[in-house]
């Protein structure tokens, strides 16, 4: 069986399991490691909407009573929450749209607990 450049095999598949391929395995990974900080911003993403909306929307509108401010906040964490996961699967289109609803989301349950 002839050998395939770049530690692949007769598939186009690299074996990580070949230790003489670990080197080429490292230099042509898919954009991983150095300037790839997708995963990092979706986990803080997925974080902050989580805790500052839930936490404070949801708690403030369970506290004043505003059952609409509840689940306004509800659906913009979940959206905030699927953007994140959206991120974190690199679509930026989809992240975009759902960071757009969440932020709907999110001042429509602020009204309702101003107005």
């Amino acid at each position: 069986m002839m050998r395939e450049s770049l530690g692949q095999d007769e598939y186009g598949s690299a074996n990580p399991y070949d230790p003489d391929d670990l080197p080429n395995l490292n230099a042509m990974g898919p954009a991983m490691g150095v300037g790839n900080d997708f995963e990092k911003y979706a986990v803080a993403v997925i974080i902050v909407f989580g805790a500052l909306i839930i936490g404070g929307l949801m708690a403030a509108s369970m506290a004043f009573g505003h059952r609409n401010g509840f689940l306004f906040a509800l659906g913009g964490a979940t959206s905030a929450w699927i953007s994140g996961n959206a991120l974190l699967l690199d679509r930026p289109r989809i992240y975009a749209l759902f960071v757009a609803i969440a932020a709907v989301l999110l001042i429509a349950s602020t009204i309702t607990l101003v107005a």
